[in-house]
């Protein structure tokens, strides 16, 4: 399937973006309620970086919206939390992140293809676990399809090795965007 060219912005509404925290008495209270607006990235999906943490364990004592604009890339150093839209008849670019990802359909019906060949139709409401693999996203459908993600920093996968603790060969990141 072709990439497709640069789509317009998807007809999915801006992902609501609820954030609590807490009043200086203790009570737990919303600190953010805002929509995010996907931006586009590469050959027409668009993402909304809805929030990150720096570190493991995340600082949760900062007011600071660690939300739309404040990741300038990936993988995050702690986590990070985003919508992706893939936009109709689109096949996306392999990559691989250093990451673990939790991946949900949340809209529509998306292909995760892998680079042994492989490929599974993930409906709304399937979760992927995605452990640092080469792979792409791709929407063969009429209409916009959106997954959430999960990503958070782990070892380099490796390859190769006797499984006893022989050494094998680490992966490294492949992030075209």
């Amino acid at each position: 399937m072709p990439e497709s060219s640069l789509s317009p912005a998807p007809l999915l509404p801006p992902p609501r973006r609820i954030v609590t925290g807490h009043t200086p008495t203790g009570l737990a209270t919303v600190t953010h309620d805002t929509t995010v607006p996907p931006q586009p990235i590469g050959n027409g999906p668009h993402i909304a970086l809805l929030w990150h943490s720096t570190t493991h364990p995340a600082t949760i004592n900062d007011a600071t919206d660690q939300g739309p604009g404040a990741v300038t890339g990936m993988p995050p150093s702690g986590s990070a939390l985003s919508a992706y839209d893939i936009p109709p008849k689109s096949e996306g670019v392999f990559h691989r992140s250093i990451t673990l990802d939790y991946v949900i359909v949340a809209k529509g019906c998306v292909v995760l293809r892998l680079d042994d060949g492989s490929a599974v139709r993930l409906n709304e409401g399937d979760v992927v676990v995605q452990r640092a693999t080469m792979h792409s996203w791709c929407n063969e459908g009429e209409s916009w399809a959106r997954v959430f993600g999960i990503m958070m920093p782990a070892e380099k996968p490796v390859v190769g090795g006797d499984g006893g603790g022989g050494e094998g060969r680490e992966l490294e990141a492949v992030w075209p965007f």
